[in-house]
């Protein structure tokens, strides 16, 4: 008989070495998975880089509705007077955000075009409407000095173009305050999101957005349970 078929020959694990692994594979992540349910949950709030926001009062919906910030998570661009001409920008913000939040209840987008700027509208909707629902996102116009004021009202990244567009997009939150990176170096900060960057909405919007929803998810939690604790 050869060596190789000699049971006595084959080697024999190690018992220290098999519950090593053992508790490699099993043990450890679940102490590791204890230990960090054991800790306090916790998130960075989105801050609030202006509470002077004015409303929306002198606008309408292209199909001549009211609009109002309070009470909503909205999200406002504006595309000046050949709005067409913005159709990359608008599908850059509907591909990367408004897709990702539009289901939420609280959550709209409001685009702000002057009176000008209406015909290209009604196409940019229907283009839209192919593959978007867009019952949440609302084409609102005023008068030219009316926009403007509204803009006075805001930290702006960069002042509106000549044709009142603007690549930047701005988070007002359901108190109709403004919200974003406030920095020391004004350079820094950041009060809108580049809506020419698929980076820029990737990675620095998306995240902002879900951190200021997930702030009013967890007040909504904290009430509810604070309810239910008093109605015991």
């Amino acid at each position: 008989m050869s060596a190789s078929n000699d049971p006595n020959s084959i080697k024999k694990v190690n018992p220290i070495a098999k519950y090593f692994v053992l508790i490699v594979l099993f043990a450890l992540p679940l102490v590791a998975y204890l230990f960090f349910l054991q800790g306090k949950h916790h998130f960075d709030t989105l801050p609030v880089v202006n509470d002077q926001v004015a409303e929306l009062n002198d606008f309408k919906t292209i199909e001549g509705n009211a609009v109002q910030l309070a009470d909503s998570v909205t999200i406002i661009t504006f595309l000046g007077n050949k709005p067409y001409e913005r159709l990359g920008y608008v599908s850059n913000l509907n591909e990367k955000i408004y897709k990702e939040f539009h289901e939420f209840d609280t959550f709209q987008m409001i685009s702000i075009v002057p009176q000008s700027g209406l015909e290209d509208i009604a196409e940019i909707k229907y283009q839209m409407a192919t593959n978007t629902d867009v019952e949440d996102w609302h084409f609102i116009t005023a008068t030219d000095e009316q926009i403007n004021n509204f803009v006075n009202s805001l930290e702006v990244q960069k002042e509106l173009n000549t044709d009142l567009s603007s690549d930047f997009a701005y988070v007002i939150d359901k108190n109709a305050a403004q919200r974003g990176r406030p920095k020391d170096d004004e350079e820094d900060a950041v009060y809108g999101y580049d809506t020419s960057s698929i980076n820029d909405l990737q990675k620095v919007m998306i995240d902002d957005v879900r951190v200021l929803l997930a702030e009013y998810r967890f007040a909504f939690k904290e009430n509810r349970d604070n309810k239910l604790k008093d109605d015991e």
